[in-house]
């Protein structure tokens, strides 16, 4: 019995083990490499004969087993004729004098994630909606990045990795990933990419004049063979070596005729801050050491200089920097001293007392977020809405392509807006700092800068400011101001600010004129000064001066500030003759009914409020007479008002008032206005006609009144009062 189990159990095995070998046969068989497929990258550029000396870089940097085994790239593999080339030019003696670690930069550089066939290569691989986008893309990221290297700072040297982020606003924190590389890009033309960009030979020459152009370039190298299939992956061959190009931080930084401009950024942008923690651990993993390792970044820029990956964490995606890049124009040492020297240092003397913002408005002028090409100067702007003003041929002294933008070295500063506009007089000088702050407060900073608007700026200085009331705590960042200039200091410092920028220019200060401010307030003129209803109040004499042509308009300096009133339109009533018989009525009113119509001690006329704007129209004391005789308004005597008589008194005033708005004899404004008088179908309206000679009004009853222009214009808080001739009926 246990003879025949023995039997059996060595049966069994024996026919286990034949089935199993035969299974194992079958699954070899189907997991074989198939026939007929192409041999792997390595194996096929062997085979060929006339890649040696790059394999043989391939080999000392390490990457035999990446080419030759599973990977899926797209290589730009240099011939041999090409590197015989780039040894004569290396002044090498062969190929073998070329050292590992440039044989790693050249054979990582020539290396592209995934495969593209030359159809493909130019289609942007977009991550939202858009997917795949056809012939739009000119740069792939390659498998060369600089890693951690050593950089100067605090006055000794230590370890540095790049800003690789760039936020999406610039006063924004720089951006620093802990776990990508900054890999760099590199580009290449083809006829389609150019077709649809709208770029031509023109451009690809401007940078590259000694390469012909021949509708598929990898940098200033011709593609000779295109769409080599392999095992794992795509070649394209290339007639020239390509080494790793430099970024825009490196080529600004390895050409001394522009460092004063590299200087600048240096010493008053530049920033070096301690890399994350998971950073350091990844590098301590990496090196096998622990070492501080320091993020240099570029707080306030429009983009990081060092940085590969465009807007990628910054609001773009993934692959952005296959369709764009960063642009920079480099001015010269030469021009950057003249601008420091006649306009920029004038009043500040040095950088070191400037604020950072105004310095990185200069730079930042500089920095173009996209790729401006040489033949779209005119055509493509920079955050400033600016378009880069130089001319191609006689401007740009120097140009490159960078592994993530282009370089333009230049022989003039770009002409930027904030210091060529009426906003350069203030934003120049530390003197009027508060006026810039009150710029940067209020939305007026880009208005003032603005090209496209003509205008005039009243400037006031710092002590103008001060006098007022008005002080900015920078810590805080908050304004204060004194309770008599309001209880809102936010709202105080933008009326304040609105006071002094006029829209058009305003050459002429000897006629006798109103003029509408920013804010919709008004100010006025007349022989050779210029006030608004504060600065009456508290009797100053404003004096223009200083005149100063602008790219937009002109400025000029005060001697006071342009003060707005706070008090009660009544303020501007009393006291004066030509309103004596209107302001007689307010007064009797307020003698049994303080508030109906007028409060005395407000000097407040009922339902006129000082928040939003209105004309008073007050009839002449002889139409005040009329209005009597004619039962409109009733008899001033000894004994007080009935409630009859405020009723009319307050009907007729309010119908003297044209609500939200102040209409002048500028021709602006004329048609039907609603009035504040009060109706049970709503407001009541008239009728203003006013041509810029013509100035008056029209009730409902057809009678007309006429603009009496020397006893009017005159300015109150968010109000103007005009004398009329006849009075109005509601």
């Amino acid at each position: 019995m246990m003879y025949k189990l023995i039997r059996f159990i060595i049966y069994g095995m024996v026919l286990f083990a034949c089935v199993f070998t035969a299974c194992t046969k079958e699954i070899d068989k189907y997991y074989e490499r198939p026939e007929g497929l192409e041999p792997n990258i390595y194996d096929q550029l062997k085979a060929t004969g006339r890649f040696t000396s790059y394999l043989s870089l391939v080999d000392k940097a390490g990457y035999k087993n990446i080419l030759g085994r599973a990977s899926y790239l797209t290589v730009f593999a240099p011939n041999d004729t090409a590197f015989q080339e780039f040894i004569q030019e290396q002044s090498l003696g062969s190929v073998d004098d070329i050292d590992s670690v440039t044989a790693k930069k050249i054979v990582s550089y020539s290396l592209v994630y995934n495969a593209f066939t030359k159809e493909r290569l130019d289609d942007y691989q977009s991550t939202a909606e858009l997917g795949w986008v056809f012939d739009k893309a000119f740069k792939r990221t390659t498998a060369y990045y600089k890693w951690v290297y050593e950089d100067l700072y605090d006055g000794k040297m230590v370890k540095v990795i790049d800003q690789n982020g760039v936020p999406l606003l610039p006063e924004d924190p720089p951006i620093f990933n802990s776990e990508d590389n900054n890999n760099k890009n590199i580009p290449y033309f083809t006829d389609a990419f150019m077709s649809l960009s709208n770029v031509t030979s023109v451009d690809y020459n401007y940078f590259f004049p000694e390469s012909e152009y021949s509708g598929f370039n990898v940098v200033d190298a011709k593609v000779t063979e295109s769409d080599i299939l392999c095992e794992n992956g795509i070649v394209h061959v290339v007639d020239k070596v390509i080494q790793p190009l430099p970024s825009l931080d490196e080529l600004l930084s390895a050409n001394p005729e522009y460092s004063e401009f590299r200087n600048v950024i240096d010493e008053y942008i530049r920033d070096y801050e301690l890399a994350p923690s998971y950073f350091l651990d990844r590098y301590e993993r990496v090196q096998g050491t622990r070492e501080e390792v320091y993020v240099k970044q570029y707080p306030l820029l429009n983009y990081a200089l060092n940085c590969e990956n465009y807007m990628r964490y910054g609001g773009g995606e993934e692959y952005d920097a296959q369709i764009d890049g960063w642009t920079l124009f480099a001015p010269n040492n030469a021009a950057v001293k003249d601008f420091f020297d006649n306009k920029f240092l004038v009043h500040y003397k040095t950088l070191y007392n400037m604020s950072p913002m105004i310095i990185a408005e200069f730079i930042n002028a500089h920095l173009f977020r996209t790729t401006v090409w040489p033949t779209k100067f005119g055509t493509t702007t920079n955050m400033f809405g600016e378009p880069a003003r130089f001319d191609p041929e006689t401007n740009v002294i120097e140009k490159s392509f960078g592994s993530n933008g282009v370089f333009y070295g230049t022989n003039i500063i770009q002409a930027t807006d904030a210091f060529y506009t009426a906003l350069g007089p203030i934003i120049l000088n530390p003197d009027y700092s508060l006026m810039l702050q009150a710029l940067y407060t209020s939305e007026l900073f880009y208005i003032v800068k603005n090209t496209g608007i003509k205008l005039t700026v009243f400037m006031i200085n710092n002590d103008a400011f001060d006098r007022l009331g008005f002080s900015y705590d920078n810590a805080r960042g908050e304004w204060e101001v004194d309770p008599e200039m309001g209880d809102n200091a936010g709202v105080a410092i933008n009326r304040l600010i609105n006071m002094h920028v006029v829209l058009g220019e305003q050459t002429d200060f000897v006629s006798d004129a109103l003029l509408e401010t920013y804010g919709g307030e008004y100010i006025r003129h007349s022989y050779g000064f210029i006030w608004a209803a504060g600065n009456v109040e508290k009797s100053e004499f404003v004096i223009p001066s200083k005149k100063t042509q602008a790219s937009n308009g002109l400025t000029y300096n005060l001697n006071t500030a342009l003060r707005y009133s706070t008090d009660n339109i009544g303020r501007q009533i009393e006291g004066n003759a030509n309103y004596s018989k209107f302001y007689k009525y307010l007064t009797k009113s307020a003698e049994s009914l303080p508030g109906f119509v007028y409060d005395p001690i407000e000097k407040a006329i009922a339902n006129v409020g000082n928040t939003e704007n209105n004309t008073l129209l007050i009839p002449s004391n002889a139409a005040m007479d009329s209005a009597v005789a004619h039962k409109v308004l009733p008899q001033i005597g000894f004994a007080d008002f009935e409630q009859a008589d405020h009723d009319k008194l307050l009907k007729f005033v309010m119908y003297h008032v044209i609500a939200k708005v102040i209409v002048t004899n500028d021709g602006k404004i004329s048609g039907e206005m609603a009035t504040l008088f009060q109706t049970p179908d709503g407001k009541t309206y008239m009728t203003v006609f006013n041509d810029g000679e013509n100035f008056g009004m029209i009730d409902h009853r057809g009678r007309s009144a006429n603009v009496v222009i020397p006893n009017s214009n005159v300015l109150s808080n968010r109000a103007v009062i005009h004398q009329i001739d006849n009075y109005l009926i509601y």
